[in-house]
């Protein structure tokens, strides 16, 4: 199972996403310590019980960025349903939910029978089961039960190791 661990924000400004467009201004990620210290604890405390089979910060490029480097290192698909994803504002845009860069979260994999006792562990941070690891190599986001991203860990990885200026040209 896939969880998020911590919450998103309308934290786009300067991002990874807001540079490749050209973009500037909006909301820069704040750091919320009392928070962040949960978060880290709970997740530290997850990893050292060996509950967390994958764990991934999502600082670069969001959700989006984290879920594919994830899937291509892991060399196993994703299926991820944005509409579950922690956030501060429930209206918060699918394009916020995939690429803001809102500190402190994380985005791991639990076997489900570890998912109970990691929820336990969680329970004092913000966090949401957001997805399922796949057997095929796709990575699937949806919202609202549409489709938003589809697409082949092999054409993924292709575009992770292809520099940017030779695949904006």
């Amino acid at each position: 199972l896939v969880y998020l661990i911590g919450v998103t924000g309308d934290d786009l400004g300067e991002s990874l996403a807001q540079r490749l467009h050209g973009q500037q201004g909006g909301s820069a990620p704040v750091a919320r310590f009392p928070a962040a210290r949960r978060i880290f604890s709970a997740v530290d405390r997850a990893n050292r019980q060996g509950l967390i089979q994958a764990c991934h910060d999502l600082s670069e490029g969001g959700l989006a960025v984290a879920a594919a480097e994830m899937a291509i290192a892991g060399g196993h698909g994703l299926e991820i349903d944005l509409r579950d994803v922690p956030v501060g504002d429930p209206g918060l845009a699918d394009a916020a939910r995939l690429f803001a860069e809102s500190p402190t979260r994380f985005l791991v994999e639990v076997t489900p029978v570890d998912a109970p006792e990691l929820e336990k562990i969680l329970e004092q941070s913000p966090h949401a089961r957001i997805g399922r690891v796949l057997d095929s190599p796709r990575l699937r986001v949806s919202s609202n039960g549409e489709s938003v991203i589809e697409a082949n860990l092999e054409t993924l990885r292709a575009r992770w190791q292809t520099p940017l200026a030779e695949s904006t040209a």
